[in-house]
């Protein structure tokens, strides 16, 4: 893997890729959900599996992660076994889209990646907000515990 203008950032060439993603979720995120289903419709190759991590036991998950990892930020595992977080998340996903995959590019910009961070980091803090208030709705009354 080559690297962006920062020398940390990946760098992914403006292309579909022919590898196999999976793509770890989280299907309680009305949001995510959305996305998903959007990204969804565009992978006419079949090359992206969509795991919705709050369907599994805990000893379904994959070895190296936690429950609270995956739900914590979007992961993506190539057929490596490389594992891509968050902004580089989408960045992995948009390369095996095809009306996306050239945009994958402008997220080892420097500018642009460091916006598409920030925007990430606060639909991050609205998530956890919103899935603390959905485990709150849902516990017995009385009870107040933390997802």
């Amino acid at each position: 893997m080559s690297y962006g203008f920062d020398g940390h950032t990946p760098y992914f060439e403006p292309m579909t890729s022919d590898q196999n993603i999976e793509v770890f979720y989280d299907g309680d995120c009305p949001i995510c959900r959305m996305e998903v289903n959007w990204y969804e419709r565009m992978d006419k190759r079949d090359s992206i599996s969509w795991l919705d991590i709050t369907k599994f036991a805990d000893r379904e998950l994959p070895n190296d992660k936690s429950r609270e990892e995956l739900l914590g930020k979007f992961h993506v595992r190539d057929a490596d076994g490389n594992w891509f977080i968050g902004v580089d998340a989408f960045a992995r996903i948009w390369r095996n889209l095809p009306y996306l995959n050239r945009g994958a590019l402008l997220f080892s910009v420097p500018g642009i990646r460091g916006l598409t961070e920030v925007a990430y980091r606060g639909f991050l803090k609205w998530q956890r907000w919103h899935r603390r208030r959905r485990h709150l709705e849902a516990a017995p009354e009385g009870e107040t515990s933390k997802p």
